[in-house]
Formats: structure tokens, C-alpha cells, sequence
């Protein structure tokens, strides 16, 4: 708990730290109505670096963020997010017509004139303006044409404005010059392209003709883009740019070109470290100076608020090793100390690590030793970033539920090498207290026959059992639904 607790902390920065204030007036809201604003590190949306505002009578709210360096933060108002630009020790206000929200948007106070430009431009609402395109129905390379007309236009008239902020002016070039592969892979995740619910009128075939023309336009490693959200996209989902432009005897060439090995020992380091060592391994072969010093941090620091622990070790020692004096260290030291320190103990009296777990082939036998008590199980894997992200709320779980008849199981499936490794690393991370097993391949059959009127075994899945042992529901509320799992929970006791 005290751990989890530290890295949350890291992340969630409280107001002591604050260093912006950011307030707003949507008219014509509903009272009441959430605002939520997301401040990351990056590019990457963490819910654990979301803070939370609910309008008052007169539709105003008032944030003071941790923003501790220029850079791009999310506003989420009823369905739709803001890319606002932000810097520290500064105040922003935003005013705007709940009826009419786009068309009424406005700013004030000292960040007005950077956040109506790129209002103005589109970019704030993930744009860029005018937007002539459907973003289903019209051709990849129409868009992409749109786009890069609309990027001229754009810089244009950042050349021609008379604001004279370095970082803005730095940071909105670069947004303006990545947008295009920026926004070409939000629409292809948007329409499910590489996927079995794809939703666009055109096939997959133009979408990556196009994804490979953008990502052509502008150099890849540029250290005058960092700190830029699009530049930021642009890096983070390059190794997934390779999988889908390139074959797979091509993918399997670059792969050894990249890490310098066999392909087949390179299957091997992924499977046993995650696919995070295959992202990082891409960085590091395409960028260089301080692009790659920063892509890394914001690698590294995905890992630790994700929890994705596989690889995390080895790319903190190889960053240390390679930027030994960069400014970024003493922040990266801050932020795995949670996960080094973790690793340093045994399991706690309250954390059981079942030796039993190869031998279950059911969840009756699983359950009948906890008779007598409601049983909420959490079934989950350490490649799954939803299941990790749940985690976050089991601390609140638990303790409302504390000294109460409530057990909590957990059972994990694993198909990584060495899997007691990383399954064991992970519950002492998060400091799962609670009743574990690392499933076996007859337990994994036995739920894909419970869960199979679903199609497929989904993590992560929570079930629910009375004090009788009796299955309640497969499918009970996730730790993050917070009342109405108590609820659930409340009705067994």
C-alpha cells in the first residue's frame, strides 16, 4: 500500500506542488457537471495524473496544476478534449457557452494569447483548421493533402504573430510540422484499421501508403521538437509504424538489424521482457542527442506509471549508462525508487503466493477455502496495462471493505518466459494484498469455457462469490466503479 501510494503521489502531485492555475467559465452547464484536466508527462494519458472539478452554480471551476515544464495538457467537458497549452507559474482562464462549446471558447489571463492561436488553428481541439475532411469517409491521401495544406497555412501564421514566447513558438512549429502522422494514426486507430471492427470506406493498403508518406515529411529525430505533443506521438508509436508498413520478412530483417542479433534470440528477449524492450531498442537505433535522451525518460517514465516492469530494470541502467550526467537522472531516480524498493523484501504476511497454483483445474477448489466469507476475484496478466491500471483503486476497495467478510483472489495468467518472475516483481510493485495464483493452462481452459457465450477470455475479468462459495456474477463492477462495486460487494455480506 505505502508504496503504491508513493508512486501515485510521484504522478497525482498535490497542490503543494502546484504551479499553475488554470479556472473556467462554461455558462449555460448543468450544475454539477464534471470538468476533468489531465496533466502528463508527454504524450501518454495516465488517469493517475487526472485531477477532477465539478462546476458550481454559476459554471465555474478552478485547478492548480503540477506543470512543470511548457508543454500540452488534456481538458475532458462533456465528451469533448481540449489540448491546451501550458506552462508553469502561470494562469490561464477559459470561458465558453455549454450550448455552444466550441464556437464560444475563449481565453484570458497570461497563457490567452498561446491558447487562442492554437484555438484559432485548430490545435485544440486536434486539428487542423479548416477541416474539409470526414474522417471515415474520405480518401487517406485527401486528408493527407488537407493536412499538409493546412500545416502551411498554419505556420504562416505563427511567422506573422507577434507573440513572443520561445517555448510556445518552439513547441507549436513542431505540433504544426507532426501533426500530419500525428493525426494519420489517430484516425487509423479511430477507424480500427489494423483491425477486425475497421470502419473506414477505404482499405488498409491506403491507410499505410499514406502513414508511410507522412512519416517521411520531417526528420525523425529532432531536438528541436521535444517537449511537442505531436513530435511525442510521432516517436512513441514509431516501432508500431514498422509492424504495419513493413512485411513480415522485412519486419523480421529489421529486427535483426535494430538489435543485432538473430531474430530468434529477439523473440526470446520479448518474450521474457515484454514488448517494451522491442520499443525501446527501435528509439534508440533511430534517434540521437538530446531526442533520444528525452524519448527515453518519457519511455522510462511510462513504464513506472503503467507498471509494465519487464524491461524497466534494464532501460534504467542502460539510460544511466548512456546519459550519465543528464538532467533528467535525478527525476528518473525519484520514480523508480518505488519499484527498486519493492523488490528488495519477501511477499508480506498479507500478500499469500499460493505454492498450490499449478494443481487448480477449477475455481471450486479455489474458493472452498475461503468459506464463510464473499470473495471477489481479479483476473488479470502483467502484459495487461487495463488489469495494472485497476490497481490504483484496490487500495480504497480494501480498506472500505477492511476488517470486514471479504477476501480478494487473484488469479493470473501468464505466457512470458520465466513467469513466476515478473508475476511475483508486479504484486510486490503494486503491494497486492490478497490471495494469489499464477493459473495453469487446465485453469485457463476451465474460464474459457465460464466466459465462452462472450467469445473470448477477456482481462481483466472480475467474478464474485457469496459465503456460500456460490457464484454470484462473472462479470462484477472493476475496483474503478468505486460505489457501485461496493454496492455488489455490500448485498453478500
Amino acid at each position: 500500500m505505502k508504496k503504491l501510494m508513493l508512486v501515485l503521489c510521484l504522478f497525482c502531485c498535490t497542490r503543494l506542488s502546484a504551479q499553475m492555475v488554470f479556472k473556467g467559465q462554461i455558462i449555460h452547464a448543468q450544475p454539477g457537471s464534471k470538468v476533468i484536466v489531465n496533466v502528463p508527462y508527454d504524450n501518454w494519458y495516465h488517469k493517475q495524473n487526472s485531477f477532477e472539478a465539478f462546476l458550481n452554480n454559476n459554471g465555474e471551476f478552478t485547478f492548480d496544476l503540477p506543470v512543470k515544464k511548457p508543454q500540452t495538457i488534456f481538458l475532458d467537458f462533456a465528451g469533448t478534449r481540449l489540448y491546451l497549452y501550458a506552462e508553469p507559474n502561470k494562469s490561464l482562464l477559459l470561458q465558453a457557452n455549454a450550448d455552444q462549446f466550441k464556437n464560444t471558447l475563449k481565453f484570458k489571463d497570461q497563457l490567452a494569447p498561446e491558447n487562442n492561436f492554437r484555438n484559432q488553428t485548430g490545435l485544440t481541439f486536434y486539428t487542423l483548421a479548416p477541416q474539409t475532411w470526414n474522417d471515415s469517409l474520405t480518401a487517406p491521401a485527401d486528408i493527407l493533402a488537407a493536412l499538409q495544406k493546412n500545416a502551411h497555412l498554419a505556420q504562416q501564421k505563427l511567422q506573422q504573430n507577434k507573440i513572443k514566447n520561445p517555448d510556445f513558438r518552439r513547441i507549436t512549429k513542431a505540433d504544426i510540422d507532426y501533426f500530419g502522422p500525428s493525426k494519420i494514426l489517430h484516425l487509423i486507430f479511430q477507424n480500427n484499421v489494423y483491425s477486425t471492427r475497421h470502419t473506414s470506406k477505404f482499405p488498409r493498403p491506403e491507410w499505410q501508403k499514406v502513414l508511410k508518406k507522412v512519416y517521411a515529411l520531417q526528420p525523425l529525430s529532432n531536438d528541436k521538437a521535444v517537449g511537442s505533443y505531436h513530435y511525442q506521438q510521432t516517436i512513441s508509436y514509431y516501432p508500431r509504424y514498422l509492424e504495419w508498413t513493413n512485411t513480415n520478412e522485412e519486419l523480421i530483417k529489421l529486427a535483426e538489424t535494430i538489435t543485432h542479433q538473430p531474430f530468434a534470440e529477439f523473440m526470446k528477449e520479448v518474450k521474457t521482457k515484454g514488448k517494451s524492450y522491442w520499443e525501446y531498442q527501435v528509439l534508440t537505433y533511430v534517434l540521437n542527442g538530446h531526442a533520444l535522451e528525452s524519448a527515453l525518460t518519457s519511455f522510462i517514465n511510462n513504464l513506472v506509471i503503467s507498471g509494465e516492469l519487464g524491461y524497466l530494470r534494464e532501460a534504467y541502467t542502460d539510460f544511466k549508462m548512456r546519459f550519465p550526467k543528464s538532467s533528467y537522472l535525478p527525476y528518473l531516480d525519484e520514480i523508480t525508487q518505488p519499484y527498486f524498493q519493492s523488490q528488495k523484501g519477501l511477499p508480506t504476511a498479507d500478500i499469500k503466493l499460493d505454492e498450490n497454483s499449478n494443481t487448480y483445474q477449477s475455481l471450486e477448489e479455489i474458493i472452498k477455502s475461503h468459506r464463510g466469507r464473499v470473495v471477489y476475484v481479479d483476473m488479470w496478466c502483467t502484459w495487461c496495462g487495463p488489469c495494472r491500471e485497476q490497481f490504483a483503486y484496490t487500495p480504497a476497495l480494501k480498506n472500505y471493505f477492511k476488517n470486514q467478510s471479504v477476501d480478494f483472489v487473484y488469479i493470473a495468467f501468464e505466457n512470458r518466459a520465466n513467469p513466476e518472475k515478473i508475476w511475483q516483481e508486479t504484486i510486490l510493485y503494486y503491494n497486492l494484498a490478497g490471495h494469489h495464483i499464477l493459473g495453469s493452462k487446465d485453469l485457463e481452459k476451465y474460464f474459457q469455457n465460464l466466459y465462452q457465450n462472450q467469445g473470448t477470455l477477456q482481462f481483466p475479468s472480475y467474478l464474485l462469490f457469496d459465503k456460500a462459495g456460490n457464484l454470484v456474477t462473472p462479470q462484477a463492477e472493476q475496483p474503478a466503479a468505486g460505489q457501485k462495486l461496493y454496492e455488489q460487494i455490500r448485498k453478500l455480506l
